[in-house]
C-alpha cells in the first residue's frame, strides 16, 4: 500500500481538458456505487457545461500526480438555503482505490471545505450512500448525518416524471 510521503499530489482547478480524465473517473464512481447505467453524460458535456459558459453550472478540483495523471477529483457548486444563505454542496469526491486511505481524499474534501468558508458558505452539504465507509470519515470530521439528526427525506423527480409533467 502506498504512503502518503511516497506520492507526490497537487490539487488544483480543475482546467477544460481535464475534463476527459475527470469523467472517465466519474464512470469508476458510478460502478463503484452499482449506478454505471445511470451516467448520461460525456467528457464533452462536462466542458460545455463547467468551461464553455459565463454561468459553469459547476467547479472542479482534481488531484493531479507529477505525471500528470489525475486521480481524484472533487465537484462541487454553490447553493442556496433560504434559512442560511450561500452554501456549498459537493456533488462528488473520489478517488481511484489504489491511491486511497493515504489521506489525499482528505486533501480533496479539506480544498471544499477551504473554498465554502472562505466564500463565507453557511454551510457545506454532500451525499454519501449508507453502504459506503466514507460516511465515517466525514463524521470524523465533523459531519453530521441529517438522516438520523434531523429526519430530512432525499426525493427526485428525474428527467422521464419531468416530462410527464409537461407533455
Amino acid at each position: 500500500m502506498l504512503k502518503c510521503s511516497e506520492v507526490n499530489v497537487t490539487i488544483r482547478k480543475a482546467k477544460k481538458e481535464d475534463m476527459i480524465q475527470v469523467f472517465k473517473l466519474i464512470k469508476d464512481l458510478a460502478e463503484f456505487e452499482k449506478l454505471e447505467n445511470q451516467i448520461k453524460i460525456n467528457a464533452e458535456v462536462l466542458m460545455k457545461d463547467g468551461f464553455d459558459t459565463d454561468n459553469p453550472a459547476f467547479t472542479c478540483l482534481v488531484a493531479e500526480l507529477s505525471d500528470g495523471h489525475i486521480m481524484g477529483y472533487a465537484l462541487y457548486y454553490t447553493a442556496y438555503s433560504t434559512w442560511l444563505g450561500k452554501s456549498v454542496f459537493l456533488e462528488d469526491l473520489y478517488i481511484q482505490p489504489a491511491y486511497r486511505k493515504i489521506g489525499i481524499g482528505k486533501q480533496l474534501f479539506m480544498a471544499v471545505a477551504k473554498i465554502a468558508h472562505e466564500s463565507a458558505s453557511k454551510r457545506l452539504d454532500f451525499h454519501v450512500l449508507s453502504w459506503n465507509p466514507a460516511g465515517d470519515f466525514y463524521k470524523s470530521l465533523g459531519a453530521e448525518n441529517l438522516t438520523t439528526s434531523e429526519k430530512w427525506q432525499l426525493f427526485r423527480l428525474n428527467e422521464d416524471a419531468l416530462n410527464k409533467m409537461f407533455t
